[in-house]
């Protein structure tokens, strides 16, 4: 088992760039619309961060993920492309900040900035991980999916 890798398909680019265009338009939305509810911080997961860090983090992770699978079949090398995924994930989230910052209703906070790219961070050391154990192909057809040990 110790040669074996995990078969992930790599979808066509046009549609990797849609859910990164589709992970950018939901983050902008979540960004700039009133937030619901009486403005008191509700603890996330585990009771030990506000919910709001948690969708950070979730956001720009989810971000960081799509923008890496996105640059996938990329020629460039990966240490290229994982710094360019995490710098732009990163500028991202302090540009929804900036944004948030002309809102009556939001506010600028660094220490969104942080959660984000600590997010963004992780997410290319689990990226870099992952990739060494799978396997890639190229899947235009739902008939085409692999097992995806083998």
């Amino acid at each position: 088992m110790a040669g074996r890798r995990v078969h992930l398909p790599l979808v066509p680019r046009s549609i990797r760039w849609l859910l990164v265009i589709a992970v950018l338009a939901a983050i902008l939305v979540f960004s700039i619309v009133r937030p619901p509810g009486t403005g008191r911080l509700v603890t996330g997961p585990f009771g030990v961060l506000p919910l709001s860090t948690w969708l950070h983090a979730i956001g720009y992770a989810g971000l960081a993920l799509v923008l890496a699978y996105a640059l996938q079949s990329s020629p460039r090398p990966n240490w290229q492309l994982l710094c360019l995924v995490f710098g732009f994930a990163t500028a991202y989230g302090v540009g929804m900040e900036l944004i948030q910052s002309t809102l009556a209703y939001r506010t600028f906070d660094p220490a969104d900035i942080l959660v984000n790219a600590v997010a963004a961070a992780l997410t290319v050391v689990g990226w870099t991980l992952l990739v060494r154990r799978v396997r890639f192909y190229r899947c235009r057809r739902l008939d085409a999916l692999q097992p995806p040990l083998g």
